[in-house]
């Protein structure tokens, strides 16, 4: 970055050099898997995301366990060498199954096997959550204690995190959001609005259960058009989120929590990523077509 050149393909004039912040979205995994028997890894999967281990069917799908009431399915990556969960997987799954399961599905699948970004994808009636599992932990798991890295809420905070060092298992917050067009009569603009009504960290820092509703979100990032095709396969690499703005926790709460885009400025879609302090992030794509109707201030 520091040696790019005003002209398409690094050539021409050196660019001015400014100061940049690097936003770590998210934890830390490594691509390579640690070598398990699929046993070892189906029971050490179910057990990091609290689920209970009873295989059982439906629909002549084998499913290995239920999170609360919720069926549960660990992805085999070891089939056929190795494969990939992807778009296809969940519509071949849902097309078997989805009349016959409830409103929530979990499948827990390792980190680098997953094809997209967003950790749901909703198929009729059901949403199918993607729980992934990161690798760079997993020898440590019974080795030493959790020290989560402290994400900031106010820019002011921002590199407070340069010097950190800790490590924390990926676990996803609730998240819970309303999505509506808002229109302000004073300066006739429109704006989408996200109004973040729940979000709970389920980190295993110390203190993060005691956490109330709301305290424990860090920022938003938001790409304003995202190149998301509903008819993509999910082979290929999923495009990169480029991320055109963050709001952080202390700004969305002072809207009440709410966060205001302007609707100019938007694509087709969406992508959200919320982080929490601990650095565990969700993310979700929105259409523009899920947003209610305009409500006026």
């Amino acid at each position: 970055m520091l040696n790019l050149k005003k002209e398409i393909g690094n050539k021409g004039q050196p660019l001015n050099v400014k100061p940049f912040t690097l936003y770590n979205a998210g934890l830390y995994d490594f691509s390579r898997l640690k070598e398990l028997p699929w046993e070892q890894w189906r029971l050490f999967a179910l057990n990091l995301f609290e689920c209970r281990d009873c295989p059982h069917r439906v629909a002549g799908v084998e499913l290995d366990g239920y999170r609360g009431n919720d069926d549960v399915l660990v992805f085999n990556y070891l089939i056929n060498g190795g494969v990939v969960l992807d778009y296809g997987f969940i519509d071949d799954l849902h097309a078997q199954i989805g009349g016959r399961i409830g409103a929530r599905f979990f499948i827990i699948a390792p980190a680098a096997s997953v094809a997209f970004l967003e950790d749901y994808v909703d198929k009729g009636s059901t949403r199918y959550y993607i729980l992934r599992i990161p690798y760079s932990i997993i020898n440590e798991l019974h080795s030493r204690d959790f020290t989560a890295i402290m994400q900031p809420i106010d820019e002011a905070e921002v590199n407070s995190t340069v010097e950190a060092v800790g490590f924390d298992f990926i676990r996803q917050p609730l998240v819970e959001c309303e999505y509506y067009f808002k229109e302000d009569k004073k300066s006739k603009s429109l704006d989408a609005v996200i109004k973040i009504k729940t979000f709970k960290s389920k980190a295993m820092a110390k203190g993060a259960s005691q956490k109330e509703n709301l305290e424990t979100l860090s920022i938003v990032l938001i790409d304003y058009d995202y190149p998301f095709d509903p008819k993509r396969g999910g082979k290929e690499p999923p495009p990169p989120f480029e991320m055109d703005t963050v709001f952080y926790a202390k700004e969305i709460q002072a809207l009440n929590w709410e966060i205001h885009v302007p609707f100019r400025l938007l694509g087709q879609y969406v992508m959200l990523t919320y982080i929490d302090i601990y650095g565990n992030e969700y993310t979700e794509i929105k259409g523009l077509n899920e947003f209610k109707e305009v409500c006026h201030a």
